[in-house]
């Protein structure tokens, strides 16, 4: 099936949840209504995009946008699916009993922009501390502290490496440089 058949049988059966569509090279891409997102995600899934390259978040200031890549190796095509959602109430439905890979997909995009997935199994942050405030990905989020990163055991290696007495075994954390400040004129 070629991408503009896809985006034919696409608008045939599910036209009006469509807000935005155009084909690009093998790719279809379209823009559907929050609201109908998983039925288009089912259907796109029904006709043989079975697999989810990912799921990521966009920030456009007036709005934010959750990301569906999918690919078809039965079509050799791809759908780009975009769903633009509230700022202050931006919620999709799931799409986890669609394709199983959602859930940390759709955990990352709640952690990093606030977008929550109605129905999700198991929706709670998957790289920032529970305790986080805010969301950092998104254009208006000030917050300048970084998560400090810790790898366990690198001390002792560095040491051994260099011939010094190795460190003791417990881990440190190694702290990220501060972030750059704009020069001024």
């Amino acid at each position: 099936m070629t991408p503009e058949e896809i985006l034919g049988q696409l608008k045939q059966k599910i036209g009006d949840a469509i807000t935005q569509s155009e084909v690009k090279g093998i790719e279809v891409r379209l823009t559907v209504k929050p609201e109908q997102s998983w039925e288009v995600c089912r259907l796109v899934r029904d006709i043989g995009f079975e697999y989810l390259n990912c799921i990521s978040g966009a920030d456009w200031m007036t709005h934010l946008e959750v990301v569906y890549d999918l690919s078809s190796l039965q079509h050799l095509n791809k759908v780009h699916l975009r769903v633009p959602v509230d700022r202050d109430n931006s919620v999709v439905r799931t799409v986890t009993d669609i394709w199983r890979g959602a859930n940390w997909h759709e955990r990352e995009c709640y952690d990093l922009f606030g977008v929550r997935f109605d129905g999700h199994p198991d929706l709670r942050r998957i790289l920032l501390p529970e305790d986080w405030v805010g969301y950092p990905l998104r254009k208006d989020y000030t917050d300048e502290r970084l998560v400090p990163y810790t790898e366990y055991g690198m001390e002792e290696k560095l040491a051994k490496a260099e011939g010094e007495k190795a460190a003791p075994k417990d881990a440190k954390s190694l702290q990220p440089p501060a972030p750059a400040k704009p020069a001024t004129a």
